[in-house]
């Protein structure tokens, strides 16, 4: 499964959940103001009323993509309708504001990002704290206030700091166990440099990209030369080694372009926006990075390459075009290798 097409998902299915909050919360807002209305309560009526079109414009930011902006709408409004309500709350705020006000801390923990995160949790405690201190100094229309000191106060910062706490540490760990199971199945376990199926679908991208754009690339393609040999003379420890030497050699090569481990003793690197003139010289370099001398073993490559937009078009068939040319080349010896353009 490619790269692409996780996140492609993931943007659907996020974009699903906020449309599905949007559309409840605003029919849950017109239903709060229908039943207010026919209890008589005009003044919470009149609230829910005013809060409902703005559920509805949150439905817009989803619409244009701000999926975050929608859910970041949504909570605000729900702070300041809870508070609201409170104030009116014959009842006292407390059970009642643990309640919603957790809720909603818990709504903003699954949905949001770290910042907009702490930005409602911190919106909700200024709130939470004005309705407690009014009723506290009795400007609200309570009928138990006289029952009520700052211990209740401090009750529910810590019953709301643990729904908060619990709400957005089993979202870290979810991220961060989801980011190493996709680095995991993305990543070659002894370079970590990217596997087969990821430099696919960077590389297929990164293509459409240049066409748009008319810019060239370069792959270049490095086989080890009897590395199978290599592995029984030294073992399979040592020759780890030697991959993520490779590796790292080739990284510094690569300079920030992409880089692959695309087979036992393959690799592969696409220079992105390496001019036609400059493609054998950029092809020399990750040839020569990939032979070298360590643990007493004299390590030595092949080198085939093709050129982007010259010798094909697709990543599919610029490798095709660069395994040919590796194909031909015999030599290990950065003086021979293959040159597919050449040919063509």
């Amino acid at each position: 499964m490619s790269e692409s097409f996780l996140q492609a998902a993931g943007v659907t299915t996020m974009a699903r959940i906020v449309r599905l909050a949007v559309v409840v919360v605003t029919i849950a807002l017109f239903l709060g103001s229908s039943i207010h209305a026919l209890a008589g309560q005009r003044e919470l009526s009149v609230i829910f009323a005013l809060a409902a079109p703005l559920g509805i414009s949150a439905w817009g930011f989803v619409r244009a993509g701000h999926n975050e902006a929608a859910i970041l709408l949504l909570c605000l409004v729900l702070t300041v309708v809870v508070t609201m309500v409170l104030l009116l709350n014959p009842l006292g705020v407390h059970d009642v504001a643990i309640t919603a006000y957790c809720g909603i801390v818990v709504f903003a923990a699954l949905l949001l990002s770290r910042g907009a995160f702490i930005a409602v949790a911190s919106a909700i405690v200024l709130a939470a704290c004005s309705a407690f201190i009014a009723e506290l100094l009795g400007a609200t229309r309570s009928h138990i206030a006289r029952e009520w000191n700052y211990s209740q106060l401090v009750e529910f910062l810590a019953i709301f700091g643990v729904f908060a706490l619990l709400g957005r540490g089993t979202v870290e760990f979810a991220s961060t166990s989801l980011g190493a199971a996709q680095r995991a199945s993305d990543d070659d376990p002894v370079t970590g440099l990217a596997n087969r199926a990821r430099f696919f679908a960077n590389a297929e991208r990164i293509l459409r990209e240049l066409h748009a754009d008319g810019k060239p690339a370069v792959l270049a393609l490095v086989d080890l030369e009897d590395f199978r040999r290599v592995n029984l003379v030294v073992g399979h420890r040592a020759a780890d080694g030697l991959l993520i030497e490779t590796a790292r050699r080739l990284e510094q090569v690569a300079a920030g372009n992409l880089c692959a481990r695309i087979g036992d003793d393959e690799f592969a690197v696409l220079g992105v926006g390496v001019p036609e003139a400059e493609a054998e010289a950029f092809a020399r370099r990750v040839h020569e990075a990939a032979s070298f001398d360590m643990l007493g073993v004299s390590l030595r490559s092949r080198l085939g390459y093709a050129r982007f937009p010259r010798d094909s078009s697709t990543i599919e068939s610029l490798l095709l075009a660069a395994e040919s040319s590796l194909a031909h080349a015999k030599q290990p010896d950065s003086r021979r290798f293959g040159n597919v353009a050449g040919r063509l």
